[in-house]
């Protein structure tokens, strides 16, 4: 019976009857296991280490004077896995700008993105800034990213990070994403829209967003999302890049906001686009990347 087994699942992972059965009707029943199974599994923080501030020999010296363990990610040069320390954000090695605390799934937005040296980069809802950072960290001192966001407390916390991180290639300001900014029409070679969304992704670390949804907030969401990809589509410059992530698992945010986009938007071909599961060793996590011709 479908919905006794619903009910079952919802009681063994501790989601909402509602949520299982989206998923369940989207992805199948054998998805909707693993990524509740792995919501309930402890996950060693992973970062980032800046490439422009410490070699690796460097880093993992000092990680190791921190007493900190530490595992290569098996793909990613630059990130590691970290167990046995108290509090990140207490050791010598963050503060001096070594690393930057992220998930796996958000590394792939500027892998993805793949900036040329000289690139203008604008990050339309960046903060606390994980992305745009390590976009100004591949441009390697050339280039420009511009990180913006809708607060005066959410572009501080970016300015902290850019200056944490030591970045003359960037700086933040505060703007409204659905607002057209002329001054950036046609500037920009990449424009990041990791945008607000429903978060179901990381219902792992934060529990509380799994009785905070609901199928209304997802249809605002999407709504939400749309209006913004509208207006900030026009910063991106013939020939440029418009990258459009979330960390939520939902067709109407992710897939379905990407086709209606490209239907009203023929300037752009979408390159590639790929959801990420929290059982694959990150966060639930969606990205498409578009070209504009």
């Amino acid at each position: 019976d479908p919905s006794n087994e619903i009910a079952c699942l919802s009681v063994r992972y501790s989601l909402p009857m509602w949520m299982v059965e989206k998923w369940i009707s989207v992805y199948g029943k054998e998805t909707v296991e693993k990524m509740g199974k792995a919501f309930l599994e402890e996950r060693p923080v992973t970062v980032r280490r800046n490439t422009a501030v410490v070699s690796k020999e460097e880093f993992e010296k000092e990680l190791e004077k921190d007493g900190v363990v530490y595992r290569r990610h098996p793909v990613l040069p630059y990130a590691y896995e970290l167990t046995n320390y108290d509090y990140l954000a207490g050791l010598l090695s963050f503060q001096k700008g070594y690393f930057y605390i992220q998930d796996i799934s958000s590394m792939q937005v500027a892998e993805w993105a793949e900036p040329k040296e000289g690139d203008y980069v604008i990050d339309v809802c960046a903060a606390p800034g994980g992305k745009a950072i390590h976009l100004a960290e591949k441009l390697s001192g050339t280039g420009y990213v511009e990180a913006r966001d809708l607060t005066e407390y959410k572009v501080e916390m970016i300015e902290d990070n850019i200056d944490r991180c030591q970045l003359s290639n960037m700086t933040a300001k505060v703007w409204d994403a659905t607002e057209f900014d002329a001054s950036a029409e046609e500037k920009a070679d990449v424009v990041i829209a990791d945008l607000p969304c429903s978060g179901l992704g990381v219902i792992g670390t934060k529990t509380d967003i799994k009785y905070n949804a609901s199928e209304e907030k997802i249809q605002e969401l999407a709504a939400l999302q749309q209006e913004i990809l509208q207006v900030v589509c026009r910063y991106v410059k013939p020939n440029g890049t418009l990258l459009y992530s979330t960390c939520t698992m939902t067709k109407e945010e992710n897939e379905e906001n990407v086709h209606k986009f490209l239907e009203t938007h023929t300037e752009f071909e979408l390159e590639h686009m790929r959801q990420c599961f929290p059982y694959e060793g990150c966060d639930g996590f969606f990205m498409a990347k578009m070209h504009r011709k």
